[in-house]
């Protein structure tokens, strides 16, 4: 059993090992002390914000900045962020923390978590595998980035051609990187190499056809103008950048011939250690595999017995391939019109919106498209959310159809609930808007907290919406299944040793899905991304934990409202630091501030 940590005790172990608390003070801070914090952690976080731009890329994108780099792979940029890392906390420890405002103070938080996780990376290069991994590589991320940048003017052309030139470099980086791990024998199971060189020709197109090609819209009217700026791309991508893929994915090829069957990272040496910690950063506490494996199988028991709950309600088959057989011919099921699928998906949301605001207010007022996904993959999601930036105004929700299609309407409810409203929407826009964070909370994503709150936000939608359908309420108990089971496959490939059998067997026991898509969902994440399946259930569990704990302290005080709003407030932090700031508002709301006496 995993103890839920109270954040006093959290608060207790800071103030005694780190320099500068308020333990170490010998009188109350003055208001210069507060003025010296504060213009300290200011500069910090800008230096931190400068670190951001340069060394990652794809963030920096999605702050809507123009990019004139790619991700760096190499070990020297692991290096380098640890270096940068180990200077923060040194500046950070400086601090007079004790004279630091609540919200500084978990910025101040918040950034020593960063930085002791960046500083601590360099000990597991060798064995990070998931620079391949499809639909979350390198590959993947540059041409997220490219697809940021407004074409608006001829340096912005020239810019993006310069960064087109840069993936043939940045393929000769993976390559180098990979033939280091395998002169050291670390190497991508079988069945993940195969991936990796597949998802790697996949950018192989032809020049005209490439999806790194300047996009056709961005293009000059005028003829005369254009070819000449087509024809540069095209060379670059005939010329350097599909011969460098071609090489990578040539030597992948050969790395799978080389390479077991086995799937998780602690076959590796130092692969244990490393997943670890992995698993600790995504989910943001302090957990070992064994104990949240142990967790993730309490958490299957508890939500199939609600999911069988709910699919009684309904009057829905038990047998899983029963079940499956009415998702492929109840009309109210059937997906048959493409454009059909968003307009569900966005009545879908409205009704949420109408039902649940009095839980969540204010709405964020970011605006919200719901489209189809173009240039799917066997690797891509069934759906993807994305924040404004540089080119868009909107957040954007983009569907994968075709899966939809295949997987039935029954999936919508608890897509939306989960990633839009009261979910991944609801959390992320609030966090966005609130111009009183700093930048680099405004674009935070700590998985525990933010993944987590998606699958918390099912539970409080299904227990408190009064517009749900029985097939509805299924729906979301299913997605916030799927999330539990993830976690149990997450510990039991990276951690147990489990086979691909093993998984499979354990998954096809508790959800409905055919066994490809078990695969697509659960087992190679798994392996692709080790730890990153296991944040949403873990996440989750601890927003219950504090929510059930805020509950207790306040008894007559507590608002299910206001315990929402200051959690989206806050915004995604590290889950103990949001353990430590409630603590802190749980006391303010428990002691008031007398009004100040009338004079007369």
């Amino acid at each position: 059993m995993v103890h839920y940590v109270r954040p006093a005790a959290i608060l207790a172990s800071l103030v005694v090992i780190l320099p500068g608390c308020a333990t170490t003070m010998r009188r109350p801070p003055s208001a210069a002390d507060s003025t010296v914090a504060l213009i300290s952690l200011d500069g910090i976080v800008d230096d931190y914000s400068r670190f951001l731009l340069t060394s990652r890329p794809e963030l920096s994108a999605r702050a809507s900045n123009f990019i004139t780099a790619l991700p760096d792979p190499t070990l020297d940029r692991t290096k380098s962020d640890a270096q940068f890392a180990r200077a923060a906390l040194l500046a950070l420890d400086d601090i007079q923390v004790d004279a630091l405002t609540q919200d500084d103070y978990v910025s101040w938080l918040s950034l020593r978590w960063e930085m002791e996780a960046l500083a601590g990376w360099t000990a597991f290069h060798w064995t990070r595998l998931s620079d391949l991994a499809p639909g979350h590589s390198f590959l993947d991320k540059s041409l997220t980035i490219l697809q940021s940048q407004g074409l608006t003017d001829s340096s912005a052309i020239d810019r993006r051609r310069g960064l087109v030139a840069d993936i043939a470099t940045l393929a000769r980086r993976l390559r180098g990187e990979y033939a280091e791990r395998a002169q050291r024998d670390i190497r991508m199971a079988r069945p993940i190499a195969v991936r990796a060189a597949s998802h790697v020709r996949a950018f192989m197109s032809p020049a005209f056809m490439s999806p790194f090609l300047m996009p056709a819209d961005s293009q000059p009217t005028d003829t005369a103008a254009r070819m000449p700026r087509m024809a540069a791309f095209m060379d670059v991508i005939a010329s350097q950048v599909n011969p460098a893929l071609d090489s990578l994915a040539t030597f992948l090829d050969a790395e799978a011939e080389r390479a077991s069957d086995s799937l998780g990272l602690a076959r590796l040496p130092g692969g244990a250690e490393h997943y670890a910690a992995l698993l600790r950063y995504h989910s943001t506490i302090d957990i070992t595999p064994e104990a949240a494996h142990a967790v993730g199988i309490r958490e299957v028991i508890r939500i199939a017995a609600k999911a069988a709950a709910a699919r009684d309600a309904a009057r829905l088959p038990i047998n899983r391939d029963s079940l499956r057989a009415v998702f492929a011919r109840d009309s109210s099921f059937v997906l048959d019109e493409r454009n059909e699928i968003a307009v569900r998906t966005a009545k879908l949301f409205e009704a949420a919106v109408n039902d649940l605001d009095t839980l969540f207010a204010p709405i964020p007022v970011i605006a919200l498209s719901i489209g189809e996904m173009t240039g799917v993959s066997e690797a891509s999601p069934l759906a993807t959310y994305d924040l404004p930036n540089l080119n868009r105004e909107s957040a954007r929700y983009l569907l994968n159809i075709e899966e939809l299609v295949s997987r039935s309407a029954f999936v919508l409810p608890g897509l939306v609930a989960s990633d839009l409203m009261p979910g991944l929407h609801l959390q992320q826009g609030t966090q966005l808007q609130n111009s009183e964070l700093p930048g680099f909370r405004r674009l935070a994503r700590h998985e525990g907290f933010t993944r987590g709150w998606g699958m918390y936000a099912l539970d409080v939608a299904d227990s408190l919406s009064t517009a749900l359908s029985a097939r509805d309420r299924f729906s979301l108990r299913l997605q916030e299944l799927s999330a539990a089971c993830a976690l149990v496959v997450d510990t039991g490939i990276n951690a147990l040793g489990w086979s691909r059998a093993q998984a499979l067997a354990f998954l096809r026991a508790y959800l409905p899905d055919d066994d490809e898509d078990l695969e697509r969902d659960f087992i190679f994440p798994a392996a692709e991304r080790p730890g990153e399946l296991s944040a949403a259930a873990l996440g989750a569990r601890e927003l219950r934990g504090l929510r059930l704990w805020a509950n207790r302290e306040l008894g007559s005080r507590f608002s299910l409202r206001d315990f929402h709003a200051e959690l989206l407030r806050v915004g995604s932090v590290p889950l103990p630091v949001l353990g430590t700031h409630l603590e802190r508002w749980i006391w303010e709301l428990n002691h008031p501030t007398p009004p100040a006496p009338v004079r007369r």
